[in-house]
């Protein structure tokens, strides 16, 4: 097959494109070629394939996205050409526990003061995470893994929201109980994890109405998509609730290239990450192999 890399060698690395050329044609972006000949075109996280996009390759037969999500992909628009549709589905799972897990202790002891140059021992007072009650927003192998690691340190409190499971299949799990009406949840919740896409539903699913509902010492933390939360309101949170926490490995300036909100960042109850959850060593070399494909 002759494959299209639409991505640059850093979001595409060097031995997968090894990998491929044993049995494929590879074609880099940079190089001239014939869009009637290609049979695959891999993505990342710059490309956006649209109807525009599609309708330069008459011939396509796999679009394949080394990443989790789909969201850049006009998956209507594929099955419309009968254009396969790949990616690697929760190869990240472990690579975003961890780093759940890490923003949440770092908060929890305060150990983000360390990056401000505090030296007095005693501001890093602060709590333990057992016996905590987690809201995990998502149910799906992600929060498996968090929640197996969390179970780790004593929380014996775990409360789930997805309107894709049932009851039953949530509370077979120990320590767990499902909660069907969102509300009750945010005044239960001493750690909020969100890990859900970016939909219509779930744009501002953390607004106005919702902080007014938050405990005034609650830890939030961010790993899925921007407009989840909204930053503005979550500013005002975080200045009139010191005791509360927020990490996030997102912003809502993310998709234009933009550095987050300065008024964000200068907050002391505030760690951000740069999109860092799938960078691991493992995760990477997952992403990038698609069996069907090769």
């Amino acid at each position: 097959m002759k494959i299209l890399l639409l991505e640059n060698k850093q979001e595409i690395k060097e031995k997968y494109i090894e990998y491929l050329k044993k049995n494929n044609k590879i074609i880099f972006f940079w190089e001239e070629y014939n869009s009637d000949e290609v049979d695959v075109i891999i993505v990342r996280s710059k490309i956006v394939v649209d109807k525009e996009l599609l309708n330069k390759f008459s011939e396509l037969k796999f679009v394949a996205r080394v990443w989790v999500w789909l969201d850049k992909i006009d998956l209507k628009e594929c099955e419309k050409r009968g254009v396969k549709v790949l990616n690697t589905p929760w190869v990240n799972a472990d690579s975003v526990a961890d780093l759940v897990l890490a923003g949440v202790l770092n908060l929890s002891r305060n150990l983000n003061k360390q990056f401000l140059g505090i030296e007095n021992r005693f501001e890093y007072m602060w709590n333990q995470i057992w016996w905590k009650s987690v809201w995990i927003i998502g149910f799906w192998n992600i929060w498996r893994k968090i929640y197996d690691r969390f179970k780790s340190f004593w929380v014996k409190n775990f409360y789930i929201f997805d309107p894709f499971l049932k009851k039953e299949d949530v509370e077979k799990n120990e320590f767990c109980k499902f909660i069907d009406d969102k509300k009750d949840l945010f005044w239960l919740s001493d750690i909020i994890s969100f890990h859900i896409p970016l939909l219509k539903q779930t744009k501002n699913f953390l607004w106005k109405e919702e902080f007014s509902l938050l405990k005034k010492d609650v830890i939030i933390v961010n790993t899925s998509r921007w407009w989840i939360i909204n930053e503005l309101e979550l500013i005002k949170f975080l200045k009139s609730n010191k005791e509360s926490r927020f990490f996030a490995d997102v912003w809502e300036e993310e998709n234009e290239y933009k550095n987050p909100k300065k008024e964000l960042l200068n907050l002391e109850n505030v760690l951000i990450t740069p999109h860092i959850w799938a960078m691991t060593f493992q995760a990477e070399e997952k992403m990038h192999f698609f069996e069907k494909l090769v």
